[in-house]
């Protein structure tokens, strides 16, 4: 059997529209390249972590736009690279940690330290604020909202500005958690 946890903090729908504007109004990407159910992977696990369940709830807070940052989803992806191609990757915004924009994503993620035991690491030392037991092991805050093709420019960095003086804030409105067994 594979397990699996994924906890998940979305965009409520006024945020995700104004993304979704500004995409297609403003830079001009074709509406079925600019993904949907946007949100922030806050941990995720391949291992059974037999206290947890299923659960949704409502929360609230807001990331500032000067903390967002493009990049391609892809390792690497928060700098220009020669061998990341950003036509062939999705295309993300990466949640700065600076201001204290990701404490309340760190504090989130918090609530699955204490489901690391032993028999659920191994040798594998725990997760952290910044790093991950299981999958990347440093983990990096981030939203998926371009699907491969949007860009063609590997320096996102002229978009990323764009964004920032366009977008104020981005907000989020629940919080989930799924563990799957397949």
């Amino acid at each position: 059997m594979q397990y699996s946890v994924w906890a998940t903090a979305h965009l409520d729908g006024k945020s995700e529209q104004k993304l979704r504007d500004f995409f297609i109004k403003i830079v001009g990407i074709s509406s079925s390249l600019v993904k949907r159910e946007l949100h922030v992977t806050v941990y995720h696990a391949r291992r059974n972590m037999r206290n947890l369940s299923n659960t949704a709830e409502a929360l609230s807070f807001a990331i500032p736009g000067s903390e967002l940052r493009m990049m391609v989803m892809a390792p690497g992806g928060e700098n220009p690279r020669d061998n990341i191609d950003p036509s062939r990757c999705m295309t993300g915004l990466r949640i700065r940690r600076a201001n204290g924009a990701c404490a309340p994503i760190e504090g989130l993620r918090e609530r699955f330290y204490c489901h690391e035991t032993i028999d659920v690491l191994g040798t594998r030392r725990p997760s952290d604020h910044r790093r991950s037991a299981f999958g990347a092991h440093h983990f990096q805050p981030h939203i998926s909202v371009l699907k491969p093709g949007a860009i063609a420019d590997p320096n996102l960095s002229g978009l990323g500005k764009l964004l920032r003086d366009s977008i104020d804030e981005i907000s989020f409105d629940r919080f989930s958690v799924k563990c799957r067994v397949r």
